[in-house]
């Protein structure tokens, strides 16, 4: 079976729009590594829809794909790609046509709105921001990153100490949607300032995440930092045991992990080990900061942390990584310093 695909625009008398629906089909070709990919407008443009239809089915495409440029689900979308369909079916009985949903509200928009938002807030247009610091002032800089964080990011739902983690975070990654996928559970951020403050260790999965964690406020309260991620011994148990390093490396620390604040930032495989030797009842951290990072078993470790009763800091989906944990590590250690956060 081939399968084909095509992006449908609405279409305008603007001749850009021809363009700019050219340029989305060719960014879904390479990322779909298909050839099959084609444009069509509904109206005003060519080509339109029955037009690419016949030429897909003359090209062998046995399946066809439409995904709509809409955002609403009015009369196109009801009505008239329907009957559009119904037609082509009629003459391409072989071709299995299929309409992909529509773009509606999805929260991925609000991604683009807020990135466009910054750009301006960054430029100071309008007056809205940039006030000529010098790029050498680094304490302007942070103040002026801080004041967009707020003036744009969704912190509603934070309280004020969840709210100067999520700003950290959010300072740390340059994304300002990164809110709406930031999940804690209830007192998290609380257990592990008090973790911190009595002493605990921080144990990190990588030596990235370690480095990034402040040397300055760790020695305040004698929070060793432990990461056994380069252990020779720890590699050659790895081998031996098939297991990844950084899950041995996890399970070689836990004991130290009981009442221990946990910042796991790239290995989902060291979370799930985590999660497994916790649920052995060996131990109980203070606190699991888990923000893996990729598309492999990164998603599904956060969301096993999140089921696993433990407290934690995360964000869901692909996102993460070793700035993030160390991130929300620093923010936690400036409370329990006390001292300001952004």
């Amino acid at each position: 079976m081939s399968t084909g695909f095509i992006v449908l625009g609405h279409g305008s008398k603007v001749e850009e729009t021809r363009e700019i629906l050219e340029g989305i089909a060719a960014t879904l070709r390479s990322r779909l590594q298909s050839e099959f990919v084609r444009y069509a407008a509904l109206q005003f443009n060519e080509p339109d829809l029955p037009e690419v239809i016949e030429a897909m089915a003359g090209e062998g495409v046995t399946e066809l794909i439409i995904m709509p440029l809409f955002m609403v689900d009015g009369n196109h979308i009801r009505q008239d790609i329907p009957e559009i369909i119904r037609d082509e079916e009629a003459k391409y009985p072989s071709l299995k046509i299929k309409v992909a949903t529509h773009i509606g509200p999805d929260v991925r928009i609000a991604d683009i709105l807020i990135e466009r938002a910054n750009e301006l807030l960054a430029s100071g247009v309008d007056g809205a921001g940039g006030n000529g610091m010098k790029i050498g002032d680094p304490a302007k800089i942070e103040q002026e990153s801080f004041r967009i964080i707020e003036a744009v990011a969704d912190l509603n739902g934070f309280s004020d100490m969840e709210k100067s983690v999520v700003k950290r975070m959010i300072h740390a990654s340059g994304d300002l949607s990164l809110s709406g996928v930031v999940a804690m559970s209830d007192g998290a951020v609380k257990a592990g300032v008090d973790a911190l403050r009595s002493c605990c260790p921080i144990i990190t999965d990588v030596r990235m995440v370690a480095v990034g964690i402040s040397d300055r406020r760790t020695c305040i309260h004698d929070n060793n930092v432990l990461c056994r991620i380069d252990d020779k011994v720890v590699e050659d148990d790895a081998r031996r045991a098939g297991m990844t390093r950084s899950a041995m490396a996890m399970r070689s620390l836990s004991n130290h992990a009981d009442g221990a604040v946990i910042a796991i930032g790239n290995a989902p495989t060291a979370l799930f080990e985590l999660l497994d030797i916790a649920k052995e009842g060996v131990v109980r951290p203070a606190l699991v900061v888990g923000t893996p990072v990729g598309f492999v078993g990164a998603a599904e470790s956060k969301e096993a942390l999140m089921r696993a009763g433990l407290n934690y800091i995360t964000v869901r989906g692909t996102r993460g990584g070793s700035a993030l944990a160390a991130s929300a590590i620093n923010a936690l250690l400036m409370i329990a310093c006390n001292e300001d956060s952004k």
